[in-house]
C-alpha cells in the first residue's frame, strides 16, 4: 500500500473517530429528554386561605371583576425544541426556562371570563431564558430570538372558551385561551390549550402552544449541519396568580 493511500485511509479513520466521539459526547453530555408538563399547578395552601373579598381590596364590590397578578417566583415560562445529531437517530428535547414573567388577568367574579374593560396580558423577559447548556443559550439568544432587538414576548388575551360551571372550585378546567402573541417583532393570533384552577382569590394555569419558527420569522438555530433543530417549538407557561 502506498504512503498516499495509507494517509488517505488514516485521514478517513480519524474523521470517523472524531464523528463517533462527537456523537457520543452529544448523546451523553448534551442530549436531554425533557418532558412537557401535563397539569396545572395545585392551588398553594398558604394563598388559598385568603378569601376573594379580602384579597380583592376594600373598594371591590361583590360581583365586580377581579385582577389576578402573576407571582413570578411561583411561575415559569419555558420553550421545548426537538434536536438531533445529523445523520444519527438520537432524539433530544431541549428546554429553556425563566421565572422573569409578569402580568395580570382581569376576570369576572366567577369563572374565567375576561373583563373586556381591561387588557389581560403577560410579558416574558427572553433575555433570561436558560437551558443547561451555555452554547445552546447563545444560539437561542443571539441567532434565533435576537434578544438584543426583541428582548421580550408579550401575550394579550382576547377570549377564553371551554369553562365548565359543573366543575367544583379548585378542580382543573380545560380551556382555550386565544389572543395575540408579540414575539420577534411579529404579532400573530394564537390559541393556547390551558389547564386551569380557580379557588377563592387564587388561579393557577398551565398554557401550551406549538407553532413553527417561521410563523414568527425566527431562524431555526441549527449548528452547521451537526445538530439540527426541528422546525416547530412548543411554549409552556405555568402561572400562579392572586387577586389583590
Amino acid at each position: 500500500m502506498s504512503s498516499l493511500n495509507r494517509l488517505i485511509i488514516g485521514g478517513v479513520l480519524a474523521l470517523l473517530a472524531i464523528g463517533a466521539i462527537a456523537a457520543g459526547g452529544w448523546w451523553f453530555f448534551i442530549r436531554e429528554d425533557n418532558k412537557l408538563a401535563t397539569t396545572s399547578p395545585a392551588i398553594p395552601k398558604n394563598l388559598a386561605t385568603a378569601t376573594t373579598g379580602a384579597a380583592s381590596g376594600a373598594t371591590s364590590k361583590a360581583g365586580d371583576p377581579l385582577t389576578f397578578r402573576i407571582i413570578p417566583d411561583r411561575s415559569e415560562a419555558a420553550y421545548f425544541a426537538d434536536e438531533k445529531l445529523a445523520s444519527l437517530p438520537l432524539p433530544s428535547k431541549a428546554k429553556g426556562t425563566t421565572k422573569d414573567i409578569a402580568g395580570e388577568f382581569h376576570l369576572a367574579a366567577d369563572g374565567f371570563d375576561l373583563d373586556p374593560a381591561k387588557p389581560s396580558k403577560f410579558t416574558v423577559n427572553l433575555k433570561t431564558l436558560k437551558s443547561d447548556k451555555d452554547k445552546r443559550d447563545q444560539r437561542v439568544q443571539n441567532l434565533a430570538l435576537e434578544t438584543g432587538k426583541f428582548g421580550t414576548a408579550t401575550f394579550t388575551a382576547s377570549k377564553v372558551t371551554g369553562f365548565d360551571e359543573s366543575i367544583a372550585a379548585g378542580q382543573e378546567q380545560t380551556l382555550q385561551l386565544t389572543g395575540t402573541l408579540d414575539l420577534h417583532g411579529v404579532q400573530k393570533e394564537i390559541t393556547w390549550e390551558v389547564k386551569a384552577r380557580r379557588e377563592g382569590s387564587v388561579i393557577t394555569g398551565l398554557a401550551t402552544v406549538t407553532f413553527k419558527f417561521a410563523d414568527f420569522n425566527i431562524p431555526v438555530p441549527n449548528i452547521a449541519g451537526f445538530v439540527s433543530v426541528q422546525d416547530e417549538v412548543t411554549l409552556q407557561v405555568q402561572i400562579v396568580a392572586q387577586a389583590g
